[in-house]
């Protein structure tokens, strides 16, 4: 495909030239163009199907005719192979004509293609296959095998067929000489044996894979039925004063033999398998529980929980919220919804939805600033109490990444908004003293300032 590519790219920068077709200052740009290409010889212009002149050979005396090509594309190329005379009775060669560009590929074009062993060859046609711009190798009757659908040639030999999307051009090789039936009878033997074996082996660990994963669908909707998702609790902290101004709640499932199921598995399952809302409601019911003696202690803490936009545009929800905030005695101040950028609701509904929560008291944040695709779309549209930059960010402070370049504007443009700003996954003092540095009000996560625990640690704390 590079021969193809840079004839492209010749026929567009030949059109490309201003001076006038054929001029001194047109045939000195062709023959750079020739002389700095790797796979043309010669760059000719034609006008009306007749060559005025070419880089190497400067203005023909006479406009010479172009006979009829051997083969158009169907893209529109004119194709003609092992031309002679055409400006030189000794030379033969393939050209190619478009745009009135007409190129000659050097012979070196497919030097590099060699035919590596007996029984080996192969041909590059059009994609009617019905023009050979170059056979290597033993190709008699190649052409018929390789399209061939039916039939037991594959026993005797491998066939391999591949076309380009972009030029009308097509590979086809085949080797006759490593089918199957070309081996010993001991060799086939072997074979046979060994596909029946590695079937067996596939089948059995699909068969597995299905029956896990249905295995494990199954005890999450168990787990989240009998209430058996429990919850951690990661602490804001205010990285000027140290202060702790809320925490996060961060789904954990063990299961009956002690193995912990990580919650980027079991929650793209929920997901995946419509659980995620009975897994939500299940989070947040069992939040508010453990949280509220934390909350009603000092009404100044907040707990921010994960949820989806369905959740919040979901009248249901709120419903749920409003009952557990009720019984837990709680303020609604105290309760942050952390939605994901990546969501695809529609703006408006969420918008709204919003909204309404925020009218009744609860606090919104934006999750994984920058991981996304909506960005500015997002902030532009909607209204939020805190934005949390995502971990990524945090790990390249201190190096020359793009990504450190970006955290620096991102700081900069969310300095001017009226959100807190929320940076998580910081592990090193110098992530902390970069931030402090660059905005005094940010609120920190990470395992810097603590690691997720037990609501009943927190109790403890306080």
């Amino acid at each position: 495909m590079e021969v193809a590519d840079e004839s492209q790219n010749i026929v567009t920068n030949v059109n490309n030239i201003k001076p006038e077709s054929c001029s001194n200052g047109f045939l000195d740009e062709i023959r750079y163009l020739a002389f700095t290409s790797v796979f043309v010889s010669d760059i000719g212009y034609t006008q009306d199907h007749a060559l005025k002149c070419t880089a190497m050979r400067g203005r023909l005396p006479e406009p010479v005719a172009m006979s009829a090509p051997d083969s158009v594309t169907r893209y529109g190329q004119r194709i003609w192979t092992l031309f002679s005379g055409i400006v030189d009775p000794r030379i033969s060669a393939d050209m190619m004509e478009s745009e009135n560009v007409l190129i000659f590929p050097t012979p070196a074009a497919f030097r590099d293609i060699y035919v590596p062993y007996d029984g080996f060859g192969a041909v590059l046609s059009n994609h009617r296959r019905d023009h050979i711009f170059r056979a290597f190798g033993e190709t008699d009757g190649l052409v018929k095998d390789v399209t061939a659908v039916t039939g037991i040639k594959w026993l005797h030999q491998a066939r391999f067929s591949e076309c380009s999307n972009k030029y009308d051009i097509c590979v086809m090789a085949r080797n006759t000489k490593i089918g199957i039936l070309s081996l010993s009878e001991t060799a086939i033997s072997f074979v046979i044996l060994m596909s029946l074996i590695a079937g067996g082996v596939f089948s059995f660990s699909v068969s597995q894979f299905i029956n896990n994963n249905r295995s494990l669908q199954n005890k999450l909707k168990i787990a989240i039925r009998r209430d058996d998702i429990k919850v951690n609790f990661q602490p804001f902290v205010e990285i000027s004063t140290g202060k702790v101004v809320g925490y996060e709640a961060l789904a954990r499932w063990k299961q009956n033999n002690g193995d912990f199921v990580s919650p980027e598995v079991f929650i793209k399952l929920a997901e995946s398998t419509n659980q995620i809302k009975n897994l939500t409601r299940s989070v947040v019911a069992r939040t508010l529980r453990e949280m509220a003696p934390v909350l009603r202690e000092n009404e100044s803490l907040f707990v921010s929980i994960n949820v989806t936009t369905s959740d919040v545009i979901d009248p249901e929800f709120k419903i749920l919220l409003e009952e557990e905030v009720d019984k837990g005695g709680i303020g609604r101040e105290q309760v942050v919804l952390e939605i994901t950028e990546r969501s695809t609701a529609d703006h408006e509904i969420l918008k709204n939805a919003l909204v309404r929560l925020r009218e009744y008291g609860y606090r919104i944040a934006l999750d994984d600033f920058g991981t996304g695709y909506s960005n500015l779309d997002y902030l532009s549209k909607l209204s939020f109490d805190f934005i949390k930059v995502d971990k990524i960010f945090t790990d390249s402070i201190g190096t020359q990444s793009v990504s450190f370049s970006m955290l620096k504007m991102m700081l900069e443009m969310l300095d001017q908004t009226r959100a807190a700003v929320i940076v998580e996954g910081i592990e090193e003092q110098h992530q902390a003293d970069f931030l402090l540095n660059s905005c005094s009000t940010i609120i920190g996560q990470g395992w810097l300032y603590g690691k997720p625990m037990e609501s009943t640690k927190i109790v403890i704390q306080h």
